[in-house]
């Protein structure tokens, strides 16, 4: 079983390309994840997660999760060999992102406040005046 599932920060922006040939969506980026103790000296040790996402998770990445969202990744493990022109073989692990999702609000632009983006508009006239007298609670 190859399951992992991560909370961290995002170090920078998603970097979006798309597979030659079949047009394949892929958005890469690095999470920064603290460990849950602290050293000797009070300090906290941070390890950086390599990520790629494939597919309308990675165009939600490119989209909506910027530098610094905090974000929930729940996928799995991969260990990529490869050989350098020197002829040194290489490994290197990444976590094969499957879902992603986004768990603080996003900035706006001018003041660094969190800005609430809901699903649809609601107007004054849909909400209904109630009395405390009729509530049963």
């Amino acid at each position: 079983m190859n399951n992992t599932v991560l909370v961290g920060r995002l170090c920078k922006d998603p970097e979006l390309r798309y597979i030659p040939g079949s047009g394949t969506p892929v958005a890469t980026f690095t999470l920064a994840i603290d460990r849950d103790y602290k050293n000797k000296d009070g300090s906290t040790t941070t390890d950086f997660i390599p990520v790629e996402v494939m597919g309308k998770p990675a165009e939600f990445c490119a989209n909506y999760i910027t530098k610094g969202r905090l974000v929930g990744i729940q996928g799995s493990i991969r260990v990529d060999r490869y050989e350098t022109p020197n002829g040194e073989k290489r490994n290197f692990t990444k976590v094969a992102g499957r879902n992603i999702q986004a768990l603080d609000y996003a900035n706006d632009d001018k003041g660094g406040n969190p800005k609430f983006e809901p699903s649809g508009s609601v107007g004054s006239s849909e909400f209904n005046s109630i009395d405390d007298d009729d509530v049963p609670f």
